[in-house]
């Protein structure tokens, strides 16, 4: 496996031609998932969009809850934004609920029911998430979710080559490549083809996967994100980025992988290392 061209010089790729616009951390997306004002203000950076992280917009946003019926048809509401809202995590309230959810919708999705939204069942009742998600960038600055603690709008790369850390599996020179969640990883087989359905692993077996690149990851997750297991702080439920390969034992892909897929690799590695992309929206 060709190593990046950051391992090589112990720099970071970057290109003259970038494209890079300015986006607002969306505070609200927190504070509908439980969060309070001022958890947003005291762990400032658990929250915060910060230099490196992949970013994902939440423009599509809706009021309702309650699935009425069959119909599960994501029903937009339109918020006027001065710039784009985006967020780099879902926080530290997310229901396990709401992950499997998002695991089911990205698994199950196909060009007919693109427009359904995430939908979760808690206590019998069907509710919609209240947002979807597009891919935006990767951050080149530090934005905060609250503007009691700094200023809410940041920079991101939309388009350019650029050196990001690679998620749980390994990626190659060539391939294209996608964004998931870290929760995610248990959808994928060790070498990130995606699994069979309905033979998903059991969430609570972490080890085929992470094993023997716990340590990388561990040191990955103490570093930049503050996840220190003892202390449970740190960010959570984070987008990574991962290649983009077909459903095992099939010839085809799945249509949840499709859209998400963001640009292509330049120099590929092994999980949890540092690889250089080719970003862009184009591909989507």
């Amino acid at each position: 496996m060709a190593h990046s061209i950051a391992q090589y010089t112990g720099t970071r790729i970057d290109s003259s031609a970038k494209h890079i616009v300015a986006c607002k951390v969306n505070g609200k997306v927190f504070e509908r998932l439980g969060n309070q004002v001022k958890q947003l203000t005291d762990d400032k950076y658990r929250y915060a969009m910060q230099k490196d992280e992949l970013v994902l917009s939440v423009a599509l946003m809706t009021d309702e809850d309650v699935v009425r019926g069959a119909d599960r048809t994501f029903q937009r509401t339109f918020v006027k934004h001065a710039y784009p809202p985006v967020i780099t995590t879902l926080g530290d309230k997310l229901l396990d609920e709401h992950k499997t959810a998002i695991r089911l919708h990205y698994r199950n999705l196909s060009f007919e029911n693109e427009d359904e939204g995430i939908v979760y069942n808690r206590n019998g009742v069907d509710h919609f998430f209240p947002f979807k998600f597009d891919f935006v960038g990767v951050s080149v600055g530090t934005a905060y979710a609250s503007d009691l603690t700094g200023d809410p709008v940041g920079s991101v790369l939309i388009g350019g080559m650029m050196t990001v850390l690679n998620g749980h599996f390994p990626c190659y020179t060539g391939e294209l490549v996608q964004w998931y969640f870290d929760f995610e990883s248990e959808e994928f087989d060790p070498d990130g083809k995606r699994r069979e359905p309905p033979a998903v692993r059991n969430p609570a077996d972490r080890h085929a996967i992470r094993y023997p690149i716990g340590g990388r990851e561990h040191f990955y997750q103490q570093r930049m994100f503050g996840a220190h297991a003892d202390a449970n702080r740190g960010k959570q439920n984070v987008a990574l980025i991962k290649p983009f390969r077909k459903i095992r034992d099939r010839r085809n892909y799945a249509y949840g992988d499709k859209v998400r897929v963001i640009g292509r690799i330049v120099n590929g590695g092994q999980p949890w290392e540092p690889i250089d992309i080719f970003l862009s929206n184009t591909f989507v």
